[in-house]
């Protein structure tokens, strides 16, 4: 499920609109291999994309992403019908993350790699209508005239700065930055967030791990956007954060609402 290159579909949904998703990952320029994966497909009207980023050790990790983005496409695959609802798309994507954390953990189990995991952002965008659920520190942003991460880090600095013990400034170069507070395949049992957002035309979903958002700021993605061509926009994204030191696996995905 790993494409190591750029990657994109566009589809024209029933309501004329038209949805262009593109992903690309990267291992970097410092880690040995690439934990993060992803998936960036069409799906009848609809546009999906899942980010994982894996956690665990060399082994561990690159399984454990392999397995969710598996499983929550599966799913997905198997249980979407246009005549669902948001709220049943909410739930079809919770279920999805969950299989995916239940069959991490059983893996975990079976083969003595207790601990390993992954984070997950996996996002529904049909006409103008997005639906995400998450867990961990893999994000998404909605991009527009401005930046705005819509998800919320599940970290342990973020729990520090809900507790105003911390400013946003000090989390920037706090070294506890990447201490995860959720992730698929930890536990037997997992707390999905989810997010239900209406979206306008040439509005942007970009969902990314943290190698992106480690090398980048939110200002940079943003210019990035607004200057790039969307076709070419996953690749530049990922490779200027190699430019910018490259200090992780690095994973984008984007799409892209457009109305006739």
């Amino acid at each position: 499920m790993h494409r190591a290159v750029n990657f994109g579909v566009l589809i024209k949904t029933k309501g004329g609109n038209e949805l262009q998703v593109l992903g690309k990952t990267d291992i970097g320029k410092v880690r040995d291999n690439n934990e993060d994966n992803f998936a960036a497909e069409k799906m009848n009207d609809i546009a999906f994309s899942v980010v994982c980023d894996g956690m665990g050790g060399t082994e561990g990790g690159e399984i454990a992403s392999e397995i969710a983005v598996d499983t929550i496409l599966s799913q997905v695959t198997n249980s979407y019908s246009t005549k669902m609802k948001d709220t049943a798309v909410e739930r079809m994507l919770i279920s999805a993350l969950t299989a995916a954390n239940h069959k991490i953990y059983e893996y975990s189990v079976n083969n003595g790699l207790q601990g390993m995991g992954t984070t997950a952002v996996a996002a529904v965008l049909r006409n103008s209508s997005l639906i995400i659920a998450y867990a961990g520190d893999s994000r998404a942003y909605l991009v527009s005239d401005a930046i705005e991460q819509i998800t919320t880090d599940h970290t342990y600095l973020q729990e520090l700065y809900k507790m105003e013990k911390i400013t946003k400034e000090q989390m920037e170069t706090d070294p506890r930055k990447n201490i995860i507070t959720r992730a698929l395949g930890v536990s037997e049992d997992i707390d999905i967030d989810t997010i239900q957002r209406n979206i306008n035309d040439k509005d942007i979903v970009l969902l990314c791990s943290d190698g992106l958002t480690n090398c980048l700021s939110d200002d940079s993605i943003l210019e990035i956007c607004k200057t790039q061509p969307f076709d070419k926009l996953s690749e530049v994204l990922v490779d200027k954060a190699n430019e910018n030191g490259g200090t992780d696996n690095v994973t984008v995905s984007v799409i892209l609402n457009t109305e006739d």
